[in-house]
C-alpha cells in the first residue's frame, strides 16, 4: 500500500487534520469522506490510528472546519460520543461562514 506518510511515523493532530482537508479539497462541493481514509493514509496500521482521528475529527468539528454526518444527518460532536456511534460516520467541509452568518 503506498502513502503519503512513513509506517513507522506516529500522526500527530497536525498530520491527521492535513489528511482530512487533503482529501476533503480533492472532493466535489458536498461529498464526503470516510474518516478511514484519512486513517488508511498512514499505512497497514490504520485501524489502531482510529481512535486518534476520531478524536481529532470531534475537534475539528467543534472549530466549525468540517461536519460529521450519520445516514445523512448532521451530528453534533457534543452530543454523540464518536467512538460509541453505531453506523458509519462521513466528513465533509462545513459551509463557508459569511460575514451576514454572524
Amino acid at each position: 500500500m503506498k502513502t503519503r506518510w512513513m509506517e513507522h511515523e506516529s500522526a500527530s493532530n497536525n498530520d491527521i487534520r492535513d489528511e482530512i482537508f487533503r482529501l476533503l479539497l480533492e472532493m466535489r462541493p458536498g461529498e464526503s469522506i470516510c474518516p478511514t481514509d484519512a486513517a488508511r493514509g498512514f499505512g497497514t496500521k490504520w485501524r489502531q490510528l482510529m481512535p486518534h482521528v476520531r478524536e481529532v475529527v470531534t475537534d475539528m468539528a467543534r472549530d466549525g472546519a468540517i461536519e460529521v454526518t450519520l445516514r445523512g444527518d448532521l451530528l453534533d460532536v457534543d452530543e454523540v460520543d464518536l467512538e460509541i456511534v453505531k453506523g458509519p460516520i462521513r466528513l465533509r467541509l462545513a459551509p463557508k461562514k459569511t460575514s451576514s452568518d454572524d
